[in-house]
């Protein structure tokens, strides 16, 4: 297995992937691209899901929006900037169409880019995103973990994990761990990313995409509940919607 890490310049900001492949070269195919959510990186999030993919494809990790090694942009946060980042990794690090994976503001962002970005992408797979900011109790929730990260990072922590993971994981992490889990700094800039949740609304450009897309919801998951995700499903054609038995850390 190869590895490659690289960043590249984007309007000021830099945005860093991991790249990883077979040295096989026909084993190399049908390259994915996973995206994280507000408070991860493509390693943290995906470092064992991947196993499973690179083995017979190339398998593409950015991270964007200021996570990992990467910086946020100089402007105000937008969803389409950090589509044009992801983008930007896309076109850097294959020459073909690939299939784009978001989770949570990950796939707000592979929503847009399939939307904005057509011939870079073959198929779709969106897990708990949400169409727009006009539900009340999204509205409640990201308010209150945005007030909490700008004055108590602990507690912004602890409000997001109770929101991540399921009652029964929770309980069973035991109360040691969840206290070092929410000792644990966040990504730099989680606070943009918090607010930028607060704004975003892709409802326009979900009707824009005309890619076979798997729409995923998660029956445990408070921080995006299963009706905001088959909203999104409503909104675009050609996709087929599904529910996993998880959190919202799946």
């Amino acid at each position: 297995m190869k590895s490659i890490d690289k960043a590249i310049k984007l309007k000021g900001s830099l945005i860093s992937y991991r790249k990883e492949f077979s040295e096989d070269p026909q084993s190399n195919k049908n390259p994915i691209v996973f995206l994280h959510g507000t408070n991860s990186s493509g390693n943290s999030s995906f470092g064992e899901i991947k196993k499973a993919f690179s083995r017979d494809r190339i398998v593409i990790m950015p991270d964007y929006a200021g996570c990992g090694n990467s910086e946020l942009p100089p402007e105000t946060l937008t969803i389409e900037h950090l589509a044009e980042q992801v983008a930007a990794v896309i076109e850097d690090s294959s020459h073909i169409s690939v299939d784009l994976v978001g989770v949570s503001l990950g796939a707000e962002v592979a929503a847009v880019v399939a939307a904005k970005y057509p011939n870079l992408i073959d198929k779709l797979i969106l897990t708990a995103p949400w169409a727009t900011n006009d539900d009340p109790r999204h509205q409640l929730i990201f308010n209150t973990w945005l007030h909490l990260e700008l004055n108590d990072h602990a507690s912004a922590m602890a409000f997001a994990l109770s929101h991540a993971l399921s009652p029964e994981f929770i309980s069973s992490l035991g109360y040691e761990t969840l206290q070092r889990i929410c000792a644990q700094p966040a990504e730099k800039g989680i606070a943009k990313r918090i607010a930028l949740g607060l704004s975003i609304d892709i409802k326009k450009h979900l009707i824009q995409i005309d890619k076979d897309t798997l729409v995923i919801g998660l029956n445990n998951d408070t921080l995006i509940p299963p009706y905001r995700v088959r909203d999104v499903y409503k909104n675009i054609n050609n996709s087929t919607y599904k529910e996993i038995n998880s959190g919202h850390a799946v």
